[in-house]
This record gives structure tokens, C-alpha cells and sequence, in this order.
């Protein structure tokens, strides 16, 4: 509750520049560092690669990964078909693999003129092409992106299923660091983690690694480092297990012209509650954002739901974000899939039988969806079983109400109801532990959502023998003993809302080096918001939350800049 008015003030950030930004980031070419050619000539010196050996350039830094040179896989996104390497890494080893790829034929890391290297603050990303080999790796590739939680058949008996994670920060997907010099010469510098995308399994895919220009490390990179870390490895089933791909046409992308300074926006009002923000857009506007229940048995209503005792799911949506109301609109979204394999980020496709709740706005109102898929796993297939209409917008309280295993009724905020009967209910039975996932969550679809959040005020399953409540509003934080968020794309944008929370404050990206500051006045003296903030960085803008802690006490005025000291 606000005790007494404040007035904001965002300076813009043309203002902030003149408060001590840094000079303009110069332009720059890309920089290829390595396209795995056959052979070469580097200043008068002729070098080759050959088939099944370490590729000229690239090598081991730690750990027990493997590099080796194919001239027979092509990678098909190149003009002329580019040649490749073929990497494996071995998970039962905790350093999996810090495998180096350099510019050929130099492959010293330690030696800062061999090869010499370039700044990559001055550059936007790293991209490579890869492939990934189902034939040979012995888990699927969503285990790989995801080694926080394996399943229990892939674990030793005595192991649980998120045993790997430990209390040690897991590699998940690839971690991408500087090979070379720089100012962390004895380890390279940390750029970012990658997910390598589901359809690598089907072809050559394009990964993008953005960097961040303030990030320490970034002068004398000659290359990157493919970097794997399991925490616990040994409580791993049928050890080792072994990962193969390729890799291939690995750059820099370089700056066309230098980028614009940040644009400080006009600050915004938070909604309480679970926000699940659209903070991510790697996958076109369809990556999720979500929340998982702890409890994973007894949370099918199959075997539970009578007319005696009926089994309800229900949650309030208390925001939705602009959205449109054509193809692609904005959905929030309830996912219940049986006998799962592993949490995953998209559970709705990688399972084989799953229940899809959506709710979508509509050009007379909104709709909730019903729809679902059966024995159909790595699939977006899904037959809509039931729905029910709402004048209103999406917000509001909606349910879905079973009175057996198959006769189910949906509710509206205005308690219009639709039934149906749902013939598929026998595969949603839980048959073994874990019997069934339950995601709580948005997806954008479409770039109005962006960086905007679907606010969820309540969620409550009754009936069941998990049986639950949670009432977002009365927390200060997620309740970690109910939900997990590891799975989502984006865990920066999955929270709620805390205590004395203000506004939201919001800048255009990239921003490196600046920082979110207050003031009492105009004049100074300026000091950097609150460490304790939530900062989301979204698609294109990063965003803070403001809370009273950034407010300086007995004032009526509180002045916000960005800046780069």
C-alpha cells in the first residue's frame, strides 16, 4: 500500500549519455573463425585437415571431449556446403567438455599471438551451425538441454531425479565462452548458454549466441569454447552416457554501424500476482514461459472424478497482454501430460499423450480451448475437444470442471459454462511415478506480446489427492516447495511480484555498461537503484522493477536515469 504520493521522473537517455556514457562501440566486419576447409595457407604456410583427426585451429581446453574433422558431412545452410566437425562429449565426466575452435591452422590458447584475436565487444554474436546425431548420442537432446532434471529410469536407484543439479550450476545445452587471451587469461570468458534447438535432431540448424559488450573477458578472442558441466554425474544409469554432433561455419557477427544509446520509457504500473513474462523470442515468438507443480502423482482427475466428488482445476488471470486477436494471438495456458518423461520446457510437444488448456482473446471477447494429443509424442498435433466463449477479456476466474473421466464441463469468468464428453480420458490415467506434469504458463505468439506478462492471481486443484491452493496475491515470492521454473526459457520474467513494488521502469537494448540510477533531484548526487530489483531482460528491452527501496525516504520526488558511469 502507497503511504504517501510520489512523483516519477524518467530522464531520457539521451540525458543519461551526457552523465557520463561511454564512447560509441566502432563499426566492424564479421570475423569467420572457422568453416573446417580441407586445407589452407596462412602467411606462405600451407596446412590440410584430415579425415577423423583434430581439425587445424581447435582442440581440448579441459575435460575429455573430442574434436575430429569430417569431410564427409556437409552442413547444407552453407553456399557451397561447407565441411564440419564431429563432437563428442562424455556425461559421465563432471568438466563434460571445454572443447576450443579457433581460426586455423593456430591452436595455442596461451600464447596471445597465436592467433592474435579480436575484441568481441565490438561484435553483436557468435553463430554456428549444427547437427545433432540421434543414431549414436545415448540420451535425447532434450536431456542434454535440460540436465537439471532427468528421468528416473536414467538415474541410479538411489539417485532422485534432479540428483545431477546438486547444489553446483549445471550446463544446460552448451555454455559458449571467448577462446583466447583476454583479460581472463586463465579462463576464458563466459558469453552466454545456448539450448540447441529441437530440429537439429532433423537437419542443419543456425544457433545464436548474443554477447554482451560489458561482460569482462572480451579482448583477444580468437575463437570459442564449447563448455559442459554436470554437477553429479555418477548418478547417471548406464554410464557413460555419450552425446555426438557436428558443428559448422562458426563467426562473429559484427556491428553495422555503432548502436543507438538505450531510450528510457515512461515507467508502468506492476500487476500482483504470478507474472510470467514474454521475455524470450529464440524460438519466433513461441518459446514458454512457465511454471511447474512440484507434486507430479495424484494430480489426474482419471479415477478421482465422481458427481460426488468432482475434480476442478481452476486459475484467475488477473493481466493478459496486448495481444492480437487474428492468427497467432496470445494465450495463456494450462498443460497436463500423463506418465511423463522429464520436465521439459515444451512439454506440450515432447510428451506423447497431453492435455493443452488455452485461453485466447477473440474478436468478440475470449475463449478457452480444450484440446489434447494421444500417442503422438514430438508433436503439435491436437484435437480441440471442448471450448467455452466469454464476452469479456481474458481476465477473470476460469475452470475445468470433471464429473467422471469423461464428462467435463468448462467455465467462464461469467460462469457460462460448455460440456462435452472426452473420449481420451483412459490415457490420462497415472500408471506410473511420476504419473503426470502440470505447467501453469503464456505463450506470445505474436510480437504484440512481447516483453509483457500474463498475471496469474490464483491457482487451485480440488478433488484430487494433491490437491492444492495457491493464492499469488498473499505471496511475496514463488513458492519453491510448489513450483518449480527451471524448465522455463525464460526464469528472469517468472516471478511474483514482491513487496512494495512501484513501477516499471523500461529501456531499449542493446545497453551495455549502463545502469538503472535515482536521485531526489535534477542536480544529484545520483545512485545506482537497488541490487535487489528484479531486471528482466526481454526481447529488445531490458525492464526493472522499481520498488520503495529506490525511493528515497521523505521525499515527495524521486528522478530516474540511466547511465554509464
Amino acid at each position: 500500500m502507497k503511504t504517501n504520493p510520489i512523483t516519477k521522473f524518467c530522464l531520457p537517455a539521451a540525458t543519461a549519455l551526457f552523465l557520463g556514457a561511454g564512447a560509441a562501440v566502432a563499426q566492424t566486419q564479421n570475423y569467420y573463425v572457422n568453416s573446417f576447409p580441407p586445407s589452407g595457407t596462412q602467411t606462405g604456410t600451407a596446412w590440410s585437415n584430415t579425415q577423423g583427426t583434430t581439425p587445424q585451429g581447435c582442440g581440448v581446453w579441459y575435460g575429455s571431449g573430442i574434436i575430429l574433422w569430417d569431410g564427409t558431412t556437409t552442413d547444407t545452410l552453407t553456399n557451397n556446403g561447407g565441411n564440419s566437425a564431429y563432437i563428442q562429449i562424455n556425461l559421465a565426466d563432471q568438466n563434460c567438455s571445454e572443447i576450443y575452435i579457433c581460426p586455423a591452422p593456430n591452436d595455442n590458447l596461451w600464447y596471445a599471438g597465436n592467433p592474435a584475436g579480436v575484441s568481441l565487444e565490438d561484435y553483436k554474436a557468435i553463430h554456428f551451425d549444427i547437427l545433432w546425431d540421434t543414431a549414436n548420442s545415448t540420451i535425447p537432446l532434450d536431456m542434454f538441454n535440460n540436465v537439471d532434471y532427468w528421468p528416473a529410469d536414467y538415474m541410479q536407484s538411489w539417485a532422485s531425479t534432479n540428483y545431477l543439479a546438486s547444489s553446483d550450476p549445471n550446463t544446460n545445452g552448451l555454455e559458449i565462452d571467448a577462446a583466447g587471451t583476454g583479460n581472463n587469461a586463465g579462463e576464458p570468458a563466459f558469453i552466454g548458454n545456448v539450448d540447441i534447438p529441437d530440429t537439429a535432431s532433423n537437419g542443419w540448424v543456425s544457433v545464436t549466441c548474443p554477447i554482451n559488450p560489458s561482460a569482462p573477458g572480451l579482448d583477444g578472442a580468437c575463437g570459442i569454447v564449447l563448455k559442459k558441466w554436470i554437477s553429479q554425474p555418477w548418478g547417471e544409469l548406464n554410464s557413460p552416457n555419450y552425446v555426438y554432433f557436428w558443428i559448422a561455419n562458426v563467426w562473429f557477427e559484427g556491428t553495422a554501424a555503432p548502436p543507438p544509446p538505450p531510450t528510457l520509457q515512461s515507467p508502468t504500473a506492476p500487476n500482483p500476482g504470478l507474472n510470467i513474462f514474454a521475455s524470450t523470442e529464440g524460438n519466433q515468438y513461441y518459446d514458454r514461459q512457465e511454471v511447474a507443480l512440484v507434486a507430479s502423482n495424484g494430480v489426474s482427475w482419471v479415477g478421482n472424478a465422481t458427481s460426488a466428488n468432482p475434480v476442478t482445476y481452476s486459475f484467475t488471470i488477473n493481466s493478459f497482454p496486448p495481444s492480437s486477436t487474428s492468427s497467432g494471438q496470445g494465450e495463456a495456458y494450462l498443460i497436463l501430460a500423463s506418465n511423463p518423461s522429464y520436465y521439459d520446457t515444451a512439454l506440450d510437444y515432447n510428451e506423447t499423450n497431453a492435455v493443452v488448456i488455452e485461453v485466447i482473446p477473440t474478436t468478440t471477447g475470449s475463449q478457452m480451448l480444450f484440446t489434447s494429443k494421444v500417442n503422438l509424442p514430438a508433436s503439435e498435433t491436437y484435437a480441440t475437444d471442448g471450448s467455452v466463449n466469454y464476452s469479456g477479456s481474458p481476465v477473470g476466474t476460469w475452470s475445468i470442471t470433471f464429473t467422471s473421466d469423461t464428462n467435463v464441463t468448462l467455465t467462464a469468468p461469467d460462469n457460462t459454462t460448455s460440456s462435452f464428453v472426452f473420449t481420451n480420458a483412459p490415457y490420462f490415467a497415472e500408471t506410473q511415478s511420476p504419473g503426470s506434469y502440470l505447467y501453469l504458463g503464456m505463450q506470445a505468439n505474436n510480437i504484440l506480446s512481447m516483453n509483457h506478462a500474463v498475471c496469474y492471481s490464483r491457482f487451485s486443484i480440488s478433488g484430487v489427492p494433491a490437491a492444492m491452493s495457491d493464492n499469488f496475491l498473499a505471496d511475496t515470492t514463488l513458492n519453491t516447495n510448489v513450483w518449480y521454473k527451471f524448465m522455463t526459457t525464460g526464469p528472469s520474467g517468472v516471478f511474483v511480484e514482491p513487496p512494495g513494488a512501484e513501477y516499471w521502469l523500461t529501456w531499449s537494448t542493446p545497453a551495455g555498461g549502463f545502469q538503472l540510477q535515482t536521485a531526489t533531484s535534477l542536480l544529484g548526487s545520483w545512485n545506482p537503484a537497488s541490487t535487489n530489483d528484479i531486471v528482466v531482460q526481454g526481447a529488445g528491452a531490458d525492464y526493472e522493477l522499481v520498488t520503495t527501496n529506490d525511493i528515497p525516504v521523505g521525499t515527495p520526488n524521486a528522478f530516474f536515469e540511466l547511465a554509464n558511469p
